[in-house]
């Protein structure tokens, strides 16, 4: 199990790192730094995805229905969050790199305690 845990650790840190160098490469460019998160973004979803799809391909019915409604419920705070953040009119142009950070911390956080579940689930 610690092994494990190693093997995830470093793996976060060389996608950070990955994303840390991405974000240094665009230089400040607000266009090349959504383009760095947009790929942090799809990298999480992947994970997020395959971490839901195992627990709901062996969770019983009632703990499926739970899962699945606790889901629905952190994807629409999720969607709902973005969007606010990303029409914010006291930002400007800074909405949108505030709003894709939000997502991506939201994301990583769900994917992070989805695939604690799988690793603790029977």
């Amino acid at each position: 199990m610690i092994l494990v845990g190693i093997g995830i650790a470093q793996a976060q840190d060389a996608e950070a790192q990955r994303f840390d160098a991405c974000m240094n490469a665009a230089g400040g460019v607000s266009s090349e730094m959504l383009k760095c998160g947009k790929e942090e973004i799809d990298q999480w979803d992947t994970r997020l995805n395959a971490a839901y799809r195992t627990l709901s391909e062996h969770a019983r019915a009632s703990e499926k229905t739970k899962l699945h409604d606790e889901q629905r419920a952190w994807l629409k705070h999720h969607l709902r969050e973005t969007h606010r953040l990303a029409v914010d009119p006291n930002n400007g142009s800074v909405a949108f790199l505030d709003s894709q950070a939000f997502e991506l911390g939201d994301i990583k956080n769900r994917t992070l305690e989805l695939e604690r579940r799988v690793k603790i689930s029977p």
